[in-house]
Formats: C-alpha cells, structure tokens, sequence
C-alpha cells in the first residue's frame, strides 16, 4: 500500500465513527431498548434451550440481582467499576479522542492506591483513604496523558497506543504483586493488605456496599455538569463533533485532547483505586474481569452519555449478581453472564450497522 493511500484511510475509519457517534443520539433511546429487549430474548432462549424454564430463569436472575439487601449491594459492586471506565472513556470519545485504555489506566490506578494504602505508616488513620485515592487518580491520569501526548507530537494512532498500553498496565500489576509487592513468604501473587484507614467504609450492614458506589454516582452527575453546563463542556463536545470547525473558532484543540485524557485517566484509575480499597482490600494478579473494555461497551451503549451510562451500568452490574444466582440455584455455567452481557453490544452494533446503510446516520 503506498504512503498516500493510508491518510485517506485513517479518514475514511474516523469519518465511519465520528458519523455513527453523531447519530446516535437521534432516536437512540429507542435503538437501545431494541438492543436490551432483544438480548433478554435471545438470553431466555439460550436458557430454555440449556433446560431451564426462561419464567423461573428470570425469576432467580431477578431475586438475585434485587432481591435482598444483599444482592442489591452486590448489583451495585458489580456496577461501580464499569461505570467510572465508562465515564473515562466517554469524556476522551466526546472530546474526538478514541480511548481504549481504560483497562491499563484502571490498573495503574489501583497501583497507586495499593502504594500509601500499604507503604504509609497506619498512624496516618482516615488520612490514608483520600490520599490513596488522590493517589490512584493521579497514576491514571499520568497513563492517559502519555497516549495524548504521543498523538500530539509524534502523530501516533490513540487506538493502537491506548490498546496495547492496557498490556503493559496488566503486566505491570503482574510483576508488581509476584516481586516488590508481594509480602515476604508469600506464594500468593498479591500485596499486603491495605490499611484499616484506607479501606472504603461499608455503607450496608451485612454487605460489601462501600462508600465508593456513592463516589461513582457522584462523578457521573458531576461529569454530566461539567458536559453541558460548562464553556469547558461545550468546547470539548465541539471539538470532538468537528475538529476542524472548533479549530477555525480558536480552539485550543491539544489542550482540551491532554485535559480530557488526563481527566479520563484519572477517573479509571480512581474505579482501579475503588475497586482496591472498596472489594479486594490488596492488589491481586487477574483482580479486573476486563472492566476497562465492559466501560467501554457501557458508554456506548449509554449513547455517550454519563446518566445513560449509569443505567447501563446498573443493567451489567445486575446482570452479573444475577447469574450467580443461577450458577447457585439452578447450576447454570457462570459463563452464561458473558454471553448475556455481551448480547446488547451485538445486537446495537447490527441495528446501528442498518441504520448506517439505510441512511439514518
């Protein structure tokens, strides 16, 4: 392929993508209902098909993602690491910035949250907990930062860049938890415990409902504020709707790309803090289920949008509490959670696909 042809092709893609986020919000609403509404089918189906009956299906699936104090605070947990990398990764796409790294910046942040949680001195008390937190922001954020930069002043592909960095992040946590980190006599690959000061309080007696589920519900109202009731807010969706028109206006475009990659960074290492300090109370070796690419399908499938993403969220976060009732109650695999989670993002991608071809978009 000669040298010429590939910029018309970076294009091509980017013109693809920037048009389908555009016309997502017309009539999207809807298009997600198809999606949600289509996947519960296909999901009962599946399960008819495993021998169970879909009524009794739904049943267990209800009660054991809404049908105790308990299983509430475990749809919620499930919930809250999905929901910040959805909310890292929609503020980057907003602004233009085709983020896939939500996964290695999470990790990033969970080490920096593991590092005074375990290393300060616990006399430091409750101080531990906001700066673990500040802690894990701010190692996320500096991860989201290199990817801008090298898009910026080496002309780098953000796709390729923020993928394949979520392997370095991966592997960083793996030679971390099995060498520095990893207590002495230990066989296990994890840290120490954190700190009783920087552990997350418990919001719920008799669950694992922490503080952190607050923290994200929080940042999804905040984010949405600073989206649509803020100048910040309008250039950066300006910048992202049409580079080239936000340009002509004298917008700073490479400010706003490394303040919203810093910013999405940051968020996602404060979901890998949370999710430390909150549920595992330690790094461990393998402790995120792809968290960073369930963010990313969450956006999506959230339109992009922080209140939309805080409903999907909810959806895997019950979906995912509600299959183990079934693994226990009606020994169905646990595996049956990927496919029920995964089937909204395949049925949105072929109705958005139409919609595409028919000129809807």
């Amino acid at each position: 392929m000669s040298e010429e042809a590939k910029p018309g092709l970076e294009m091509n893609w980017r013109a693809v993508i920037a048009a389908w986020l555009r016309g997502m919000a017309r009539g999207y609403a809807v298009v997600v209902l198809l999606a949600f509404g289509g996947s519960l089918v296909i999901g009962l189906a599946i399960l008819a098909a495993l021998g169970v009956s879909p009524g009794q299906a739904a049943q267990v699936m209800l009660s054991g993602a809404f049908g105790s104090r308990m299983a509430i605070g475990d749809t919620l947990i499930f919930m809250t690491p999905r929901l910040m990398t959805a909310l890292a990764a929609l503020i980057a796409i907003r602004c233009g910035f085709y983020n896939l790294g939500g996964e290695g910046q999470l990790q990033l942040g969970a080490i920096g949250a593991v590092l005074p949680a375990t290393m300060l001195p616990p006399s430091w008390g409750h101080l531990l907990l906001p700066l673990s937190l500040l802690s894990g922001a701010v190692f996320g954020a500096v991860w989201g930062l290199i990817p801008a930069a090298l898009k910026l002043w080496r002309g780098t592909n953000e796709i390729i860049v923020t993928l394949m960095m979520n392997f370095i992040g991966i592997y960083l946590v793996k030679y971390l938890v099995e060498g520095p980190l990893q207590p002495a006599g230990s066989n296990f690959n994890m840290s120490a415990q954190v700190a009783s000061g920087a552990r997350l309080p418990l919001l719920l007696a008799g669950t694992q409902l922490h503080l952190g589920v607050v923290l994200a519900l929080v940042l999804a109202a905040a984010l949405w504020a600073l989206l649509y009731h803020t100048t910040y807010g309008v250039k950066l969706r300006a910048a992202g709707l049409s580079p080239r028109a936000a340009r002509l206006q004298g917008m700073p475009l490479s400010r706003l790309i490394l303040s919203s990659m810093g910013i999405s960074g940051a968020i996602a290492g404060l979901g890998g803090a949370i999710e430390v300090l909150g549920v595992q109370y330690r790094l461990i070796e393998g402790f995120s289920s792809d968290f960073g690419f369930d963010g990313l399908a969450v956006a999506l499938l959230g339109g992009l949008e922080p209140l939309g993403s805080v409903v999907v969220a909810l959806y895997f976060g019950a979906i995912n509490s509600g299959t183990i009732a079934l693994q226990s109650v009606l020994s169905i695999p646990a595996a049956i959670a990927l496919v029920l989670s995964g089937l909204p993002i395949v049925l949105l991608a072929v109705i958005q696909g139409y919609r595409f071809m028919k000129g809807r978009i």
